[in-house]
């Protein structure tokens, strides 16, 4: 027996798993192994660090990057994804010459492409179709973060020297362009958005970006999470001030942390726009991160940003004939002495908070590093949920469920290889799939994917999915739809009906039979293995009823209950318990029988992976 206690002590410094750890981890962990993931496999890798994804028709998908675009056809049943190679024209055969900027087209082009050389300043821009027809319209100057809308396209310049900024091109007329009147050092733009207004000329484009903060104070933050703001009618100032250059733009610092605490997230690593569902109003969540990799989640109402451009007094004061950053109709005409405040980018006295002044939704030690929000219809008399995905550095999808209080996270997807590094995630809310890109393929995932879950109602409801419910007629997880229950507020397995059911007919099977005896020789080694499900239930091993010391294996995620040599003590029957909150069940039971004959581990691959490991410790 004292081969057991060194080989329990070394397993669990190898891979130690605290049964007691916190619920801030995915319920459930989402492999090949339980959800089959559609995949489309681009022909070869792409270089570009980025891959823009943009939704076709239904289930299509076009992917850019680089030199390369393809078109993806996602099958509906589980037939072969079609990827389709659409060629481009960049203009050059130079080999730095690609996609920079990638929007939906119009008028029966899909696309609309720009493409440019390396740090040129300026490229072409086309309308693209699945042929590599193209329709060019014009040369501009700026990527990604980009927006087009009508015949006027935005862009944006990162890291730049002193060109970062907004930048807007007329299609119908390369000379009409706009750019920003003044830059600070190292800006690095994430979105960009149009907020339509019902007042004439009064509509806004805000673009959210991490400045370095110039201040080389050791103590000052080195990042400084800003949104700006310009009047979509700016049409520059006069000829001798702004012309051709913002006349409109403010900006704002946003805040995320805690100010009682001074604990900021400065570094804004990606924002995703959740629709408001009566068109009034839209939510911005922000992803940011710290000095010291956490990463936080921070939400704000759009009516707040525009309230602090608003209300908020510009700095420095100064007493000007009109106030800053109102839309007007005609820009050229504005007071020279506003004009003149206005070429030094002005901030907001005040600061862009999150909804209600509240603290930040998400908190993490986790590498989030992309962020999509959904909205899922509630049950009737309820409100909707917002469900929160997060790509995670290490190649997994978080499905996070929004919560006031705690926020729920229901499942991790892995759709690629441990390590993988998404380049980009897409939500088609329309139809409930996420796309997620590394630079050789990109993956689908069905949100509403049920069975994952099992068949039992108690899982179902504990999974506290709101794309699930539980159906009683078909006695399964299903797809939510109107009048159904999700059970997402009460997450209590008691709201199932009372029934009889056996272990063995329990919702997370084991290969394993669990009916008849197993014999084991005597003096002989032995391993039972329970598969962990859920991530946010605590699992033993009980012998007639008696709990029994155990090792957790994460890497396989069983729970492994070592036998270091059959006697008739050992005999009787074994149970695998997992609780969640004051929902128990057995996961599998085995009945063991001491037979005669001669002593040996029992040959399985996991038996015979630890006889290995303890074989080599004790050399």
């Amino acid at each position: 027996m004292a081969h057991v206690g060194l080989f329990l002590l070394v397993l669990f410094i190898i891979n130690p798993q605290s049964m007691a750890e916190d619920f801030h981890k995915a319920r459930l962990k989402l492999t090949e192994r339980e959800i089959t993931f559609l995949r489309g496999q681009l022909d070869e890798h792409l270089s570009s660090a980025t891959i823009k994804l943009i939704l076709g028709s239904k289930d299509e998908i076009y992917a850019g990057g680089g030199r390369h675009l393809f078109r993806l056809n996602f099958p509906k049943n589980q037939g072969q994804t079609m990827v389709q190679r659409i060629p481009i024209d960049c203009g050059t055969e130079k080999t730095d010459c690609g996609i920079t900027v990638m929007q939906p087209g119009r008028d029966g082009y899909p696309l609309f492409v720009c493409t440019a050389v390396k740090e040129v300043p300026k490229g072409t821009c086309c309308y693209q179709d699945l042929n590599g027809s193209t329709n060019c319209t014009s040369t501009y100057g700026g990527g990604e973060p980009a927006l087009l809308t009508g015949e006027i396209l935005y862009t944006t310049q990162s890291g730049v020297k002193d060109k970062d900024g907004i930048y807007r091109n007329r299609l119908s007329n390369s000379n009409d362009q706009m750019k920003p009147p003044s830059s600070r050092s190292d800006q690095q733009y994430v979105k960009i958005i149009e907020r339509k207004l019902v007042k004439e000329n009064s509509d806004k484009l805000y673009a959210f970006y991490t400045e370095r903060n110039p201040d080389k104070d050791p103590d000052s933050d080195i990042f400084t999470p800003r949104v700006s703001q310009i009047c979509m009618a700016d049409r520059g100032g006069s000829k001798d001030t702004l012309q051709f250059q913002w006349t409109s733009q403010l900006s704002s610092r946003l805040l995320c942390g805690d100010s009682s605490r001074k604990l900021y997230y400065t570094q804004l690593l990606d924002v995703a726009v959740l629709p408001s569902e009566d068109g009034d109003d839209a939510r911005v969540y922000g992803l940011f991160r710290n000095g010291w990799e956490m990463r936080a989640v921070c939400v704000y109402a759009m009516k707040d940003i525009d309230g602090v451009f608003t209300n908020s007094s510009p700095k420095p004061p100064k007493t000007l004939t009109k106030r800053p950053g109102e839309c007007v109709q005609d820009s050229k005409s504005l007071p020279s002495d506003l004009l003149k405040y206005m070429k030094n980018d002005p901030e907001m006295e005040d600061w862009v908070r999150p909804i209600g002044n509240s603290a930040t939704l998400l908190v993490s030690h986790r590498h989030y590093s992309h962020i999509q929000v959904d909205r899922v219809e509630g049950t009737e008399g309820q409100e909707g949920h917002n469900v929160l995905l997060l790509s995670t550095e290490s190649g997994a999808v978080h499905k996070v469920l929004e919560n006031s209080s705690d926020p729920f996270i229901i499942a991790e997807y892995h759709p690629f290889k441990p390590g993988t590094r998404i380049l980009s995630m897409l939500l088609d809310s329309s139809q409930k799939k996420l796309y997620v890109s590394s630079n050789a393929e990109v993956v689908q995932i069905d949100l509403r994917n049920c069975s994952v879950y099992g068949d039992q109602c108690d899982d179902c409801i504990l999974a506290r999915d709101p794309y699930c419910s539980w159906d009683p007629k078909q006695k399964s997880c299903s797809t939510y739809s109107k009048g159904k229950n999700q059970y997402v507020l009460s997450q209590s397995h008691h709201d199932c009906k009372p029934r009889q059911q056996s272990a063995a007919s329990k919702s997370w099977p084991e290969k394993f039979s669990t009916d008849a005896a197993r014999y084991v020789s005597e003096s002989s080694r032995h391993f039972l293995p329970c598969t962990v499900h859920s991530q946010h239930a605590e699992y033993r091993w009980m012998q007639d009823g008696e709990e029994k010391q155990s090792i957790m294996d994460s890497k396989q995620e069983q729970l492994v209950l070592l036998i270091d040599g059959m006697r008739s003590a050992d005999e009787g029957l074994y149970q695998c318990e997992a609780t969640e909150g004051d929902y128990r069940k057995t996961v599998v039971q085995y009945q063991l029988r001491m037979s005669s004959g001669v002593g040996g581990l029992k040959s399985s691959p996991l038996a015979l992976a630890l006889l290995l490991l303890l074989m080599t410790l004790l050399l």
